[in-house]
């Protein structure tokens, strides 16, 4: 039973023993994220390696009675650690393109860019200038004026929607920090803005409203 609950663990639930390091031993999300797997196992202590080498004693408090008890435990220490540490029981392990009103903001703002990284481009005698200079309100000149000005205004708007969606809902919902799948995310709204958030909340719903139909 006790090799059978270590390869079960180590195939299956890798992520719950990372939420053991990061509890009951205090290493860093990224370091327990690092290929945790259970080494040994009795039934006062788990001992998790991780990648990088360390080895890490977690311990039944109190020491299980018999193997039989080491299912609801773990399942419970998991839940202590995921509380703790501010995680959900349900993951987000997607990415979600834009879609319908959520591309109006997205290619808004991508043409600010691509705007803000023109300015060079944008002098006297060039071909920007002189369509400019029929088609926007105030001429060439107004046109640099305001995107010059708000470009830090935006950059750093943009800067803080990364920050706090990595705060209050990547994290939250498991994925780990510079991940691919983290960098898509981050990479979205940083484009995109406020419609992001949405778009992740409706597949967060959705996964809770499945998690909970399997339940009954």
């Amino acid at each position: 039973m006790k090799a059978r609950i270590i390869t079960h663990m180590n195939t299956q639930h890798t992520r719950e023993l990372s939420h053991y390091l990061r509890h009951y031993a205090g290493l860093s999300a990224r370091a327990a994220a690092a290929s945790p797997a259970i080494q040994d196992m009795d039934l006062s202590k788990m001992t998790i390696a991780t990648r990088g080498g360390g080895t890490y004693d977690v311990p039944f408090s109190p020491p299980l009675s018999s193997w039989a008890e080491a299912r609801p435990r773990v399942i419970a220490m998991d839940a202590a650690a995921r509380e703790a540490l501010g995680i959900s029981d349900v993951y987000l392990t997607e990415y979600a393109f834009p879609r319908g009103f959520d591309w109006v903001p997205f290619v808004g703002v991508c043409f600010y860019y691509v705007c803000a990284a023109g300015l060079p481009w944008v002098v006297p005698g060039s071909a920007a200038w002189d369509v400019l200079g029929h088609v926007f309100p105030g001429g060439p000149e107004w046109f640099r004026w305001v995107v010059k000005t708000i470009f830090g205004i935006v950059l750093a708007i943009h800067l803080v929607e990364v920050y706090l969606l990595d705060k209050w809902r990547l994290q939250k919902y498991g994925v780990a920090r510079f991940s691919g799948l983290w960098w898509a995310w981050a990479s979205n709204i940083f484009v995109e803005g406020i419609t992001t958030w949405k778009r992740l909340d409706r597949i967060i719903a959705e996964k809770r409203a499945q998690k909970e139909e399997k339940k009954h």
